[in-house]
C-alpha cells in the first residue's frame, strides 16, 4: 500500500485499498472527521506541554531541594570543623569536592 500499487493475488490488501478509494472520494466524510483527527492531534500536544511542564517544574524543585540540602550539609560540616579547631580542612572542604566528599562522610552528613 506504502508503494501505492496493490498486489493482484491479495485479496485483503485489495479490500482495503477499496475501502481507502470510496472514503477518499467521499468529502463529506472526509470533512466530518477533520474535528476529530484535530481533537487527537491537540490532545497529543496538550499531553506533551504537560509533561514537558511538569518534568521542568519537577526538576526545578529537586535542584532548589539538593541544594538546600547541600547548603545544610555544608553548613553542619563547617560548624563541626571549626568546633574543633579544624580551620585548614574547612578551607580545603570549600575548594575542594573530594575532600569535601570524604568529610562529609566522615560526620555521617
Amino acid at each position: 500500500m506504502d508503494t501505492g500499487t496493490t498486489p493482484q493475488d491479495d485479496s485483503l490488501i485489495r479490500l482495503i485499498e477499496d475501502e481507502m478509494a470510496c472514503i477518499n472520494i467521499d468529502a463529506a466524510w472526509k470533512e466530518s472527521m477533520m474535528p476529530f483527527l484535530t481533537v487527537e492531534d491537540d490532545a497529543r500536544i496538550q499531553a506533551r506541554i504537560s509533561y514537558e511542564d511538569g518534568r521542568s517544574e519537577g526538576l526545578a524543585e529537586g535542584r532548589s531541594e539538593g541544594r538546600s540540602e547541600g547548603e545544610a550539609a555544608m553548613a553542619a560540616l563547617m560548624e563541626r570543623l571549626f568546633a574543633e579547631g579544624r580551620t585548614e580542612d574547612a578551607r580545603r572542604a570549600a575548594i575542594d569536592a573530594g575532600i569535601r566528599a570524604r568529610l562529609l562522610n566522615e560526620y555521617g552528613l
